[in-house]
């Protein structure tokens, strides 16, 4: 890969580290966003408001709005009537620019049900819905020590799947969507895999075609078949998240999907899905953070060689779970990670695209690292122009 240049560099570590700390948002700053309104909103609320899903910093890079760790020095603030962000009060970003919350989240389906909740735009025109509303794992006791799903196991469906079907056309003939992405937890039988399937053909035949983008994630399957009738159902992508690499921390950070899959059967499942979906066409996150660098750079490597891309996510202690008043390592380490990633992976043969279709979210700092090394930010081109 390519050396980025200082800018660029420093560029991408301030982003980092506003991932990192989190941004406060004052009160006056928050009624002006209008987040729910005007402005798409995200999953975090603050004294009862949405607050936006993210912004786009001057210099085009995309920064989630996660919830600040306690003593975060930035703060997203309404001064002289313009919001800009401060570092320790001093003015760092101005000129912010918000996403704008999409149409179809104030419409409703044919029955009259709120599209909202139904689907959302994750990011980079992404239509996300899950089908699976409980995580059996979680209910048992089992569930990784990161995560805070849903702690009750459902068999019955949130959603219906014409419900899916019509409000992802919504967001298609909006514009604001162009491939779509299911997520959820594990239901009891793995009767998830079913809801994908139903779900996505409804799509087919709401949007009359079948030639979309469309992504699924799920955890990996002792039976290695159901891989393959995803695939023969339409899905163009897959995702089955292993979470940690060391094979002994994953025992004790994961241990559901160790009893349920176990370790070695899901580095065959991801293998066999790269066999079946085809190179870069199969992902796996990593949360970054949790084991040492080094050994999610060994996983991140090996599963590269067969085909596998692998998706590191910066670390976010979510209150609820055990991990709750952890720290996130350091911004620079955060950023050499996804330096080294978007290495290993481009070495490796992999394109940007398929960091991004085989996905929900697209403005990681890995991705942000391609963009830059393909030239696809115009301000760091100007960087490297003017040196």
């Amino acid at each position: 890969m390519p050396a980025l240049s200082d800018h660029a560099h420093q560029e991408l570590l301030d982003k980092a580290r506003l991932q990192v700390h989190g941004v406060k948002i004052s009160d006056e700053a928050l009624n002006v966003i209008g987040a729910g309104t005007i402005v798409k909103e995200g999953p975090v609320r603050q004294d009862g408001k949405p607050r936006p899903a993210s912004l786009i910093l001057p210099n085009g890079l995309n920064l989630p709005l996660i919830s600040p760790v306690p003593d975060t020095p930035y703060a997203l603030d309404l001064v002289d009537q313009k919001l800009v962000i401060t570092e320790n009060g001093k003015h760092k970003y101005k000129d912010l620019v918000f996403e704008k919350r999409p149409l179809f989240y104030s419409g409703h389906t044919s029955d009259g049900t709120p599209m909202q909740g139904i689907v959302s735009i994750v990011s980079e025109g992404c239509a996300g819905t899950g089908s699976a509303p409980g995580c059996v794992l979680q209910a048992k006791g089992e569930g990784c020590l990161f995560c805070n799903f849903y702690t009750r196991s459902k068999t019955s469906r949130s959603k219906s799947a014409r419900h899916i079907a019509e409000t992802v056309k919504a967001a298609f003939d909006e514009g604001a969507a162009w491939r779509v992405n299911f997520n959820g937890g594990i239901l009891g039988g793995r009767r998830e895999i079913d809801f994908y399937i139903e779900d996505l053909h409804a799509i087919f035949e709401t949007l009359g075609r079948t030639d979309l983008l469309s992504s699924v994630c799920l955890a990996a399957p002792t039976d290695l078949s159901q891989i393959d009738r995803l695939k023969d159902a339409g899905f163009t992508d897959i995702a089955m998240n292993l979470e940690i690499w060391d094979k002994n921390i994953f025992k004790s950070v994961c241990p559901g999907k160790e009893r349920l899959t176990g370790y070695d059967a899901w580095v065959k499942a991801l293998e066999h899905g790269a066999k079946v979906f085809g190179k870069g066409h199969v992902c796996t996150n990593f949360v970054t953070g949790i084991e040492p660098m080094k050994t999610t750079l060994e996983g991140i490597e090996q599963l590269a060689s067969v085909g596998v891309l692998s998706f590191p996510a910066v670390f976010q202690p979510t209150p609820g779970t055990p991990f709750e008043g952890h720290r996130c390592p350091t911004p620079e380490w955060n950023l050499d990670l996804h330096e080294r990633t978007t290495d290993i992976l481009i070495r490796h043969g992999f394109k940007l695209e398929h960091a991004i279709n085989t996905h929900a979210v697209t403005n990681t700092l890995f991705q942000d690292v391609w963009r830059v090394v393909d030239g696809l930010l115009p301000y760091f081109e100007r960087l490297k122009m003017t040196g």
